[in-house]
């Protein structure tokens, strides 16, 4: 249940905040395949304890949806002043693949506990997808370095390698915007790190928005490009 908290202090987005993106398969697609939507729903008391709750739904569309359906939905609560996550709800479904669990992170132990007791243990500072998503906007970027998340995707936890590589002009919904270029990789100890080959475009300004993501699928290329509303003349 949300309540009045005060207002999230030093971050790059507000409550309410939600960030729609069109996903068009190949990097020169103009016809949407998909869409995703993350959204800063609430801050309040969850599990005994100050949250801040976040969602991501992401879903095939029209012609997409009859290739490759998917319905995936990712809950978070995390702490408001770490953005840590102390529950995450995963609810997947793509194609033929489901997955459906509930962890409760206990960030002080290294523990992640799932619905039907597994105990996994995690790296203190652990993040899952969706804060993962949310803490690079608050990292500083440039003058370009490496930062490591410790990431717990679906069941065990990673080392994600985020670099900015360099700041650059693109155009998105008609519109060019300066950003910087982020490249997402697992540790090198991973052969196969850089398989998904993730790359993502923070708006370089305050409000850091992710502008952009690709990735290579199993479907092939993907892209996902911000809605941002059209530039009216006043």
């Amino acid at each position: 249940m949300a309540n009045s908290e005060p207002p999230l202090k030093d971050l790059p987005f507000k409550i309410g905040e939600q960030l729609a993106y069109q996903v068009y398969l190949s990097s020169n697609a103009q016809q949407p395949v998909g869409a995703i939507t993350l959204t800063v729903k609430s801050r309040g008391r969850y599990f005994n304890r100050d949250g801040l709750l976040f969602s991501v739904t992401a879903q095939t569309t029209g012609p997409g949806a009859r290739v490759f359906p998917v319905n995936d939905q990712i809950t978070s609560y995390v702490d408001p002043t770490t953005l840590l996550p102390f529950r995450t709800e995963l609810n997947l479904s793509e194609g033929k693949y489901r997955f459906s669990r509930t962890y409760s992170l206990d960030q002080n132990r290294g523990a992640a506990v799932s619905d039907s007791k597994e105990r996994i243990e995690i790296p203190v500072g652990t993040h899952d997808l969706i804060s993962t998503f949310y803490s690079i906007r608050t990292f500083d970027l440039w003058p370009s370095k490496q930062n490591a998340i410790s990431l717990m995707a679906t069941s065990q936890p990673r080392t994600l390698l985020v670099k900015s590589q360099r700041r650059e002009t693109i155009e998105v919904g008609g519109q060019k915007i300066n950003a910087i270029m982020l490249t997402l990789a697992l540790s090198g100890d991973d052969p196969q790190g850089d398989k998904m080959q993730i790359r993502l475009w923070i708006g370089d300004d305050a409000r850091r928005l992710p502008l952009r993501i690709m990735a290579v699928t199993p479907l092939g290329p993907v892209r996902a490009d911000l809605v941002i509303a059209p530039v009216t003349s006043q």
